[in-house]
């Protein structure tokens, strides 16, 4: 027992030699030099933060006395990100300017070391969470497609799969509170198991990120940000409700958190329900959608660093679109081949075919000062439940369970001659098992691990930062009744990157990063075998593929004065055996007296390069004129051939008016704002694929905050394709059933914060 208790000191005493510090200042306005209430301080390295009081005071107690990263932001401000060294340091009063281009944010997507926009070589674009409400989307992929370079691949109003610069599925990762989300990432009808209101904010990295990630990271990062905890002693809640008239969706999110004496807590549930949704021609037979989460934090943020633990699960049932119709009337029929009436068509239940998907998951997400180092270590456990009801409502054909077991740690040196030195291992374990009637893919065992170093340093105006990484994954697929041959693969690859910044001067700054990515074949690419359901195909694997290695040029450079800021970036990939599926010959497969297109996995040397553009003009002071613009071309090289499902050519532009108002009126911050979304003719596609028109689709949308006795109200209203425009989504899987994209639609929401305890 004495040896135990000795023990137990010894592992501690990293955490107790950290001294307990404090810091306190003033937050103001650069120019009129009055406060700033409700500015956010935020130290990434300790998960925790306070806002500004009236005054624009803050203070924040029982920080460790060392130097850590400290971020000040207030929404129309630059943020302000500088390090400050607690030891000495204890009082520090900040001035914001007013931002033409909120970018000056905390990055801490794809490198290894939390910075701030302008420091970082890699491409990264934020989302914030008043963004990711207020857009009237239906699944939180919609939310991200509004940032340029990103789209998504689409199956109704449920279910949306994200695409980065042309590159979806396997190639992007998707991290939500410090984990990789795994689930059944190479379906199209697999959408991201996600909450869209718990996520704060959205980090998307365009680019391979396979220093940190590893395979499946080449095309890009979705990092999903929870929520600052509460500040010391403080009880906080929200309620969120929306609905919306297209398909009378509504969402109500309910949050409640705390924080006594660094013991923090939050608790949250969402619910969602759609009926079909409408396109401006007709209601979606069996497009109707179900969602229930429930999320659970709770944790330390104490002087040592922090350690939280995360519960998460959500469930839900999406109604698989055939869109099978009647010869004679054009209009959809049902699994028996009976016209559907009009009456079904509006109903909230689902009708076969339609699928069940629950995911479970438990994390550990921690960070530990180590003397003068930092250990960030973070532990999960994920189940992921699949099902697919085809000729039952109660016995699902298709079943896929999911358990993936991973970890991830990283190590944050002391500086060394203002070197900052990272170093991090990895391992990932997963099972999937078939438990239903039907076979797509057959069973198998996936192990991963991988380790890799980093280095950044910084002058005045230049930032150099570099990283090596090597990555082992074995696949081991199970033999099962002449339909799967066991089958054993295995791959390794060294990826790495290089990057710079150079910030001439405050209003301008350039970057530069060339990145090396892999991807390992999926579980389908290897060895699918079977009618893909919802998909409208026959897949068949190839147990031989070869992994995909890319490389990748990025350069930016941004501009940012008093009334105009905006930012440019090209990118070219050149990427190695790269895999995607082809119909063939026109080949067809006739099962079960249906005949089914056959679509072999295939690969080949392709490339993809574009370009994308922001571009900020601040007319008047409450006058904003914001562009978007993305490109992106994307060939196979080996056979002279555009690549199948990339996104056209896409101009986003928001005119917007921002009414004020003081502190003390009932209705501030009242924006106006009129969206129009241009997108082009997409004729550059595959044999097997159809080209698609441009379309220009319009929205307006106005929002504002309502203060109330005891609170300030936040409520907004959006309409989005207003003018009930027929148009294509290109990257649409409805487009082959002639589905036009949904029809005109109005959202309604509220947000109401609560202070329960001061």
């Amino acid at each position: 027992m004495k040896k135990i208790k000795l023990l137990s000191w010894l592992l501690l005493v990293p955490y107790l030699v950290n001294a307990q510090s404090k810091l306190e200042g003033t937050i103001k306005d650069a120019i009129s030099g009055m406060p700033i209430p409700g500015a956010i301080v935020f130290i990434p390295d300790l998960r925790s933060g306070i806002a500004a009081d009236s005054n624009g005071y803050y203070k924040l107690e029982k920080l460790p006395s060392r130097s850590l990263l400290i971020q000040i932001k207030s929404v129309g401000y630059q943020t302000i990100t500088q390090t400050t060294d607690l030891s000495k340091i204890k009082t520090l009063d900040f001035k914001l300017q007013i931002a033409v281009l909120e970018k000056s944010e905390v990055v801490v997507t794809g490198s290894a070391f939390t910075t701030d926009h302008a420091r970082t070589s890699l491409s990264v674009e934020p989302l914030e969470k008043m963004q990711l409400q207020t857009i009237g989307a239906t699944n939180i992929t919609d939310a991200i497609a509004q940032i340029p370079g990103v789209s998504g691949i689409s199956t109704g109003g449920g279910i949306s799969k994200p695409v980065i610069r042309g590159l979806g599925y396997n190639r992007i990762v998707t991290v939500n509170e410090g984990l990789r989300q795994e689930g059944q990432q190479w379906g199209d009808e697999h959408g991201l198991e996600i909450d869209q209101f718990s996520a704060d904010r959205i980090e998307v990295l365009k680019g391979p990120a396979s220093l940190l990630y590893g395979s499946d990271a080449l095309g890009g990062v979705i990092n999903i940000l929870e929520p600052i905890p509460a500040s010391l002693g403080t009880i906080k809640a929200e309620i969120n409700s929306q609905y919306s008239t297209n398909n009378r969706m509504y969402v109500n999110s309910g949050m409640i958190e705390g924080n006594q004496q660094g013991f923090v807590w939050r608790l949250r549930g969402t619910v969602k329900d759609a009926s079909a949704f409408n396109t401006p021609t007709e209601t979606v037979y069996n497009s109707a959608f179900k969602e229930q989460n429930g999320n659970l934090m709770f944790g330390l943020n104490k002087k040592w660093g922090y350690n939280h633990i995360h519960l998460s699960s959500y469930q839900a049932t999406f109604g698989l679109i055939e869109g099978e119709r009647d010869e004679l009337t054009n209009q959809f029929v049902n699994v028996e081949g009976d016209v559907v009436a009009e009456s079904n068509l509006q109903t909230r239940s689902l009708d076969l075919p339609f699928q069940k998907v629950d995911h479970f998951k438990i994390s550990s997400v921690g960070s530990y000062f180590i003397g003068k180092g930092n250990l960030r270590a973070i532990f999960g456990w994920q189940q992921n439940d699949r099902r697919e009801f085809e000729e039952s409502k109660t016995e699902p054909g298709l079943f896929f369970r999911l358990n993936t077991i991973s970890s991830d740690l990283k190590f944050y040196f002391p500086q060394i001659n203002k070197w900052d030195l990272v170093t991090g291992l990895s391992a990932l374990n997963q099972f999937n098992q078939n438990l239903g009637e039907e076979y797509l893919i057959p069973a198998f065992t996936l192990n991963e691990f991988g380790g890799f170093f980093s280095a950044k340093k910084e002058w005045e105006k230049w930032t150099f930062n570099t990283g090596l990484r090597y990555d082992y994954r074995q696949v081991d697929g199970e033999e099962l009744d002449g339909i799967f041959k066991a089958f054993t693969t295995n791959f390794d690859a060294i990826s790495g990157s290089i990057g710079t910044t150079y910030e001439a001067s405050e209003k301008l700054h350039y970057k530069l990063n060339i990145g090396r990515g892999f991807r390992s074949p999926n579980i389908s690419e290897l060895s699918a075998n079977g009618v893909h359901e919802g998909t409208f195909r026959y897949e068949i694997g190839d147990p031989n593929l070869k992994p995909e290695t890319s490389l990748q040029i990025d350069a930016a450079a941004g501009y940012e004065s008093k009334k105009i800021g905006g930012e440019i970036s090209v990118f070219y990939n050149n990427i190695n055996n790269f895999i995607y599926y082809r119909n063939l010959s026109s080949e067809l497969v006739d099962v079960d007296g249906t005949l089914y297109p056959v679509f072999n996995y295939v690969q080949g040397n392709s490339v993809l390069y574009g370009a994308e553009l922001s571009f900020d003009w601040h007319i008047l002071d409450p006058l904003h004129f914001e562009n978007k613009l993305s490109y992106v071309k994307a060939k196979n090289e080996s056979i002279n051939q555009s690549l199948p499902f990339i996104p056209p050519f896409h101009l986003n532009s928001e005119l917007s008016y921002l009414i004020k108002g003081k502190s003390n009126n009932i209705l501030r911050n009242t924006l106006f704002k009129l969206i129009s979304d241009y997108y082009a003719d997409q004729n550059e596609i595959d044999v097997f694929e159809t080209s698609t028109k441009g379309a220009l689709v319009f929205g307006a949308g106005i929002s504002s905050e309502i203060k109330l006795p005891f609170t300030v109200l936040s409520m907004f209203i959006v309409g989005n394709n207003l003018l009930n425009e027929k148009y294509y989504n290109h990257l649409s899987r409805l487009k082959s059933a002639q589905i036009y994209s949904m029809g005109r639609n109005f959202t309604v929401g509220i947000s109401l914060p609560l202070s329960i305890k001061k």
